[in-house]
């Protein structure tokens, strides 16, 4: 005799991580801000302060704070927008004899939302994507982290987003014990020339082992070219903050 066992039910995520689902794919975004001043607001990435959002490719160069023998000729993954907002993903070459020297990225971006360490070499001083000028950072990967620590992420053209969900964390730091914290998520849609928008917001106590996380049912929806990110705003003592979100993103 044989029996019959009914059809298991499809773990629709897992199959998307094995890239079984056409044009869908997931995309995890995690940073950390860890020092928001006291009483201010401060976006959730390595730059420890506003983010900014350039309105043209301005991101066009790469180099490392302070030279690093061991890094010199690493290959970075960048991944970010060019000017049409369609996805890049570039590798960049830091300088050979110097790592402290601008390499220009092969293509300029408008948006950098993450970089990787290409190379068995841990990084003993910050990566910076930049401006030609050095005056503004838009990408960091911090000392010892050989990634970026961004909860900022911008929707390819011809991609939408499904927002999954979002979550935050106030690490344990001695001096860095607010009363409360404000935790922020925001869309701004470029494509259609609007300013930030408050999607969500939820607060952690002042307990260092304060977390949330927060899932949106049904998933919230980003059209393409939309900024998405998340801030924090401090009151009393300074904080160390952890955030990200999850995403599907899918082709239109």
């Amino acid at each position: 005799m044989i029996s019959s066992y009914p059809t298991p039910p499809t773990d629709f995520l897992l199959e998307v991580a094995k890239g079984n689902i056409g044009g869908v794919v997931g995309v995890n975004k995690f940073g950390r801000n860890m020092d928001i001043a006291a009483g201010t607001t401060e976006d959730i990435w390595d730059g420890s302060a506003l983010y900014s959002f350039p309105a043209t490719a301005l991101m066009t160069s790469i180099s490392q704070t302070t030279d690093q023998v061991a890094m010199r000729g690493a290959t970075i993954e960048v991944q970010g927008l060019d000017a049409s907002w369609d996805a890049v993903t570039q590798n960049a070459t830091l300088d050979a004899s110097d790592t402290t020297t601008v390499v220009t990225l092969t293509t300029a971006l408008i948006r950098c939302f993450r970089m990787k360490v290409l190379a068995n070499v841990v990084g003993a001083s910050e990566i910076r994507v930049h401006n030609a000028g050095e005056t503004q950072d838009y990408a960091i990967i911090g000392t010892g982290n050989n990634q970026t620590e961004m909860a900022i992420y911008t929707v390819p053209n011809g991609k939408t987003a499904y927002l999954v969900d979002y979550y935050a964390n106030m690490n344990p730091a001695a001096t860095k014990d607010p009363t409360t914290m404000q935790i922020r998520l925001w869309f701004r849609d470029n494509g259609n020339g609007h300013e930030s928008r408050l999607m969500n917001t939820l607060g952690l106590d002042a307990d260092a082992t304060s977390h949330f996380s927060h899932a949106f049912n049904p998933y919230m929806i980003a059209t393409q070219k939309t900024d998405i990110y998340i801030d924090g705003t401090t009151v009393g003592k300074a904080a160390d903050i952890s955030a990200g979100f999850d995403l599907l993103l899918g082709t239109n």
